[in-house]
């Protein structure tokens, strides 16, 4: 094989696995521009209000 014929046949390799991808991800109701349809929602304890007074005097 020649060094053109390489190329091209890399050239043709690395469309065919991007079509392949974009059609994997189309399924999966993702856009592979944005990343994320949806955005992550914080669940731990830094979104919960904090009401705990230590010298309040009460107990929790």
């Amino acid at each position: 094989m020649e060094k053109k014929d390489i190329i091209i046949l890399a050239a043709m390799v690395s469309v065919a696995v991007f079509s392949l991808y974009r059609k994997y991800v189309s399924k999966k109701g993702k856009s592979p521009v944005s990343g994320m349809a949806k955005p992550v929602e914080k669940n731990n304890l830094t979104v919960q209000p904090d009401d705990y007074e230590p010298y309040s005097g009460r107990k929790a």
